[in-house]
């Protein structure tokens, strides 16, 4: 009862504004010969024009099942300063689960991310990122863990430039002493717009390629396809975009907003105009500015399994799927990939704790990504 009454809030919620609002997306897999099934949503709300809440959505197969929500609040500049993310239980409801909390200088940059997570009804704070800048120009960042008593490094960051544009960040580990090299992000350019980001994991001495993405803008500056690249080149996903070009999506409020301001370090703002669906390797996705994803979408459409489990999680994840997964990356906050593997049993012990993306390669194409909190 619980369930359907907090989807009729959300509908009754929605519909009280006209069409100026991207309120919902909805992701489908093609199981094969256009047989196109449910995986996951997303329902939007807004406050002044800013996002407010992010309810995430899973397909049973029969209906859609709330899983989790993030909700945002901002400052008088419309940047984000804290992030809470609720597990959804059918018997209990919303359950707090992880708070972050952003922090900005006297030049409106972000310098600070606090992670915390709810213990025993009270916000106890676990992690803290702490980024420098030379004027109001990014140079780096350090992650640290704290446990009660004592704050330990976990990853740093150095950003270098080139002719004014990122050309590299240098990750690195801290393995209780020293500072080791950890990772490596390149970027390429087509005049100031991003072309590409090479993604490198250290070996030993010398640095091996983990992935490359590929962006294509067109002359209004929408992203028009994607491409990424794995395995040394022998495994290629590509994502088309498909936009409403007699609209701006600046007339609409949407989640695609920077509001923290390093929401596209790692690539420029994709959309310009509206933005109507993205398709992949046998993957959609459509954007509804119209509706909200409720308990009224039912079909008969099969179901497509995949969890990531536990989550939170203290130690380690399992990724579990029907379909064979070829590939698993997982990226932090602001985007930077951490972890590249073939292995479903992937060791999180050493990330700091807060909430993180788990991109999903299947050897059939599709991509998925899944939200998991590090506790």
């Amino acid at each position: 009862m619980k369930k359907i009454t907090l989807f009729c809030f959300l509908i009754f919620a929605v519909n009280i504004y006209s069409q100026t609002q991207l309120l919902s997306e909805l992701e489908e897999v093609d199981i094969g010969g256009g047989n196109w099934i449910n995986s996951s949503g997303i329902n939007y709300t807004y406050e002044n024009n800013n996002l407010k809440t992010e309810t995430d959505l899973s397909w049973t197969g029969s209906g859609w099942e709330i899983s989790g929500r993030l909700t945002y609040n901002y400052n008088a500049n419309n940047k984000a300063t804290e992030e809470i993310y609720e597990s959804y239980d059918v018997s209990n409801g919303f359950e707090k689960e992880d708070r972050v909390v952003y922090t900005y200088n006297g030049n409106g940059d972000l310098f600070k991310i606090e992670g915390y997570i709810w213990d025993n009804g009270a916000w106890s704070i676990e992690s803290m990122s702490t980024l420098t800048y030379m004027g109001t120009t990014l140079t780096g960042g350090v992650s640290e863990d704290y446990d009660g008593s004592v704050w330990t490094n976990t990853f740093q960051s150095t950003v270098s430039y080139e002719d004014g544009n990122i050309s590299e960040i240098i990750e690195e580990e801290w393995n209780g002493s020293t500072w080791e090299l950890d990772g490596r992000d390149t970027f390429t350019y087509d005049g100031n717009e991003i072309s590409s980001v090479k993604y490198d994991n250290r070996n030993g001495a010398v640095w091996e390629e983990s992935f490359t993405v590929t962006y294509v803008l067109d002359g209004n500056g929408n992203r028009i396809s994607e491409t990424e690249t794995y395995n040394g080149g022998t495994t290629t996903f590509v994502t088309t975009y498909t936009y409403d070009m007699s609209a701006l999506m600046s007339s609409f409020d949407n989640p695609f907003a920077d509001y923290n301001g390093l929401e596209y370090l790692y690539e420029d703002f994709p959309y310009f105009n509206k933005i109507l669906s993205t398709t992949g390797n046998n993957y959609k996705t459509t954007y509804n500015y119209n509706n909200v994803l409720s308990a009224s979408d039912i079909s008969n459409k099969s179901e497509i399994s995949l969890e990531v489990f536990p989550n939170p999680s203290t130690n380690y994840i399992t990724v579990k799927s029907n379909l064979a997964v070829d590939f698993i990356t997982v990226f932090n906050a602001v985007g930077s990939k951490i972890i590249s593997t073939r292995d479903k049993k992937i060791n999180i012990n050493s990330l700091p704790h807060g909430i993180y993306l788990v991109n999903i390669l299947l050897q059939n194409g599709n991509v998925a990504t899944k939200k998991i909190i590090k506790n």
